[in-house]
């Protein structure tokens, strides 16, 4: 069996308030977060990741279909040929 103590019920109630007569009490403010603390670093892999998610699906058939017409010399019409040299004259004036 444990031998408990008894507690003393006179120190139950109201905590008398000290006496100050020319003592310096110091007031200390609640600390406060301070903003701008936090920060961020994203990796350069990470930002390569994020790029290659945002890129769209690859259109397997539409890839097919140029390999094909790139070994049968069909891909490369004098049509492409001046659309491709008018853009690059559009972009360079």
């Amino acid at each position: 069996m444990t031998n408990l103590t008894p507690i003393d019920a006179g120190a139950i109630g109201r905590i008398p308030a000290p006496d100050l007569k020319g003592d310096a009490v110091e007031v200390r403010k609640p600390a406060r977060a301070r903003r701008g603390d936090d920060r961020v670093e994203v990796s350069d892999a990470a930002r390569f990741l994020a790029k290659m998610n945002a890129m769209p699906e690859i259109r397997s058939d539409l890839v097919e279909r140029v390999r094909n017409e790139i070994a049968q010399g069909t891909y490369d019409t004098p049509e492409k040929f001046e659309l491709a040299l008018d853009a690059m004259i559009d972009e360079v004036l």
